[in-house]
């Protein structure tokens, strides 16, 4: 996930919500090389595209359609063209969780941290395709890497809260990732939302199963 931008993204989930930074990148079109770079929302997370082909939201204004298993195709023949590339693999991940296809996007994350291990954005990446898969705690392990390397990292610290109270549902730890979010930046926008779901969880006025 080596992207220009990175936005914040809550991402409901019927009962809760996923509040990640999934970050901005735009996709390029080069009919020579055929690479494409996937946009993700800046609210709302990742994007999706219509079955069938359709264009895939967050394309340039004006673009032709995509056909995506076509798209996909070619950009696996440009990561294998390019094996020491880990931005190829990085973009190809990012489509592919664009297409909500998390389990072949965690395979090509895990493909481009082997080239660049400490790439604390794709990790987090990672993490969150593990989510959405039901694998909250194979995300939270990601993110604890990557808090290894980036204290600090806000997207990574963000989606600790949310996978531990609506993944594994363990309040304290939600808690502890709020209180170091809260510490590093307390004007973090979805910090009062999550807040009010950790204090709501508490009183047992929407208590989570464990």
């Amino acid at each position: 996930m080596k992207k220009q931008t990175i936005a914040t993204a809550v991402i409901f989930l019927g009962v809760g919500f996923l509040a990640g930074y999934i970050t901005d990148a735009q996709l390029n079109w080069n009919h020579q090389k055929a690479t494409q770079t996937a946009m993700e929302a800046s609210a709302g997370g990742a994007t999706s595209a219509p079955a069938g082909g359709a264009m895939p939201s967050g394309l340039p204004e004006g673009h032709p359609p995509v056909d995506s298993a076509a798209l996909i195709k070619q950009m696996e023949d440009v990561a294998a063209q390019n094996p020491k590339d880990p931005e190829v693999r990085l973009r190809l991940a990012n489509f592919l969780y664009d297409q909500k296809q998390y389990s072949q996007s965690i395979e090509w994350y895990q493909r481009a941290l082997e080239i660049d291990p400490k790439n604390v954005n794709a990790r987090t990446d990672l993490g969150t395709a593990y989510f959405y898969l039901g694998r909250p705690q194979d995300a939270l392990e990601q993110y604890r890497q990557s808090l290894e390397m980036d204290p600090k990292h806000e997207p990574t610290l963000l989606n600790s809260i949310v996978v531990n109270l609506e993944g594994t549902h363990d309040l304290a730890a939600a808690q502890r990732a709020w209180d170091r979010l809260h510490k590093l930046n307390p004007n973090q926008p979805a910090l009062a939302s999550l807040k009010e779901k950790l204090d709501s969880a508490r009183t047992g006025g929407a208590a989570l199963p464990r």
